[in-house]
């Protein structure tokens, strides 16, 4: 996979008249190599680094200190560079010198993906380089999910969907939400890498925050809904899903939010097909909703890209004109949220396929009432 990946990458390359490109975001990294790194986030400081990729003539370069370079050894189609800890500018200044050599070099770099102190001083070091913003490089090369990677997120997704059926028969009244996030913590560390994000346990009116940290003193209640959004990660490769449950009997306007949420989806998840822009599946939703005067509950967009981090692109938001095209991973989760009362979201994650889409989620949609 990772001379595909190479191949497509200088090809890039080339279109955009670079000799070589710099790659700091954790998350490339990892695509074009293997490399895993182990501390959050899409930014590394220079001052402790996990691995920089520099790619030039054909040659994938991996740079990382002594903690990591028997691994990077490992990683097939990479060359180990040893760089010393604490880094600075400097010394990776240095190593792209003894790489690349000295004059005139058309070098790339992710402006959203390095420290502005870091950029800055490495540029002034360098100054016989042309440096060039290159972010959005890799980032369409992920754009279109290979059929290898779709299958490692439709694993994900299934472990995902499989830790919600252990969750319906794991909730009782008077649980607390960082309860049922911890067992959530749990139940996906054990079968899974983890979490692709904190996940989210909203009880009752706290539901009306789309992201929302769970609380440790609020209680399960009986007549409550319930909202579970969560993701494994397989291989690098994260689930999405969010899922709604009501302990008790439902009421009549938890029924009537929840069916709305529902044919929103339904209507998007219809529209699916290479060619759509992602505002107009966007304006499937916010435009049902506005026919039956509920727009202003709608507070996000109806969905994000999903792959390796979990929100990239594409993006399902009105400012969007991302045409969709077969092989894109996205989630698509319309939701109402009313502050005093709670809200309701429903998330899918779906691949664009070339006749419309193939739905990764294979858990019910059905309202599900718990005994109480």
């Amino acid at each position: 996979m990772n001379a595909q990946r190479f191949t497509r990458l200088e090809q890039q390359m080339q279109s955009g008249g670079l000799d070589a490109i710099f790659i700091s975001n954790p998350k490339n990294v990892l695509y074009l190599t293997g490399f895993h790194t182990t501390m959050p986030g899409e930014v590394q400081a220079f001052g402790d680094p996990e691995g920089f990729v520099l790619y030039s003539k054909g040659e994938c370069h991996l740079l990382c200190d002594g903690r990591y370079i028997s691994g990077a050894k490992k990683l097939k189609g990479v060359t180990p560079q040893l760089i010393l800890s604490p880094t600075t500018p400097g010394v990776i200044a240095e190593k792209l010198r003894q790489i690349l050599g000295s004059g005139k070099v058309a070098i790339g770099f992710e402006r959203d993906a390095l420290l502005y102190k870091d950029a800055t001083a490495l540029l002034e070091l360098t100054p016989d380089y042309q440096w060039k913003p290159a972010e959005e490089l890799l980032a369409g090369l992920r754009l279109c999910k290979t059929p290898e990677e779709i299958e490692l997120i439709r694993k994900a997704q299934r472990i995902t969907g499989q830790c919600f059926d252990h969750m319906r028969g794991y909730l009782r009244v008077g649980m607390t939400e960082r309860q049922v996030a911890v067992e959530i913590d749990t139940y996906l560390r054990t079968n899974s890498e983890g979490n692709s994000f904190a996940p989210i346990v909203a009880f009752g009116e706290t539901a009306c925050n789309p992201h929302y940290s769970p609380s440790p003193i609020r209680k399960l209640e009986k007549n409550q809904l319930v909202l579970l959004d969560f993701g494994a990660i397989h291989e690098g490769y994260c689930g999405d899903m969010t899922r709604m449950m009501f302990m008790g009997k439902a009421d009549g306007r938890y029924r009537e939010v929840y069916d709305l949420v529902l044919q929103a989806q339904l209507r998007c998840l219809a529209g699916i097909k290479p060619g759509v822009t992602c505002h107009e599946l966007d304006a499937l939703c916010r435009d049902y909703f506005k026919e039956k005067n509920c727009a202003e509950a709608f507070m996000h967009g109806t969905g994000h890209g999903v792959g390796l981090a979990i929100h990239e692109d594409p993006r399902l938001k009105p400012t969007f004109k991302t045409k969709i095209a077969s092989g894109m991973v996205f989630s698509v989760e319309p939701g109402l949220y009313y502050e005093g009362w709670g809200g309701i979201r429903i998330e899918d994650l779906v691949v664009a396929t070339e006749t419309g889409y193939d739905n990764l989620t294979t858990t019910t949609k059905e309202l599900i009432e718990l005994a109480v």
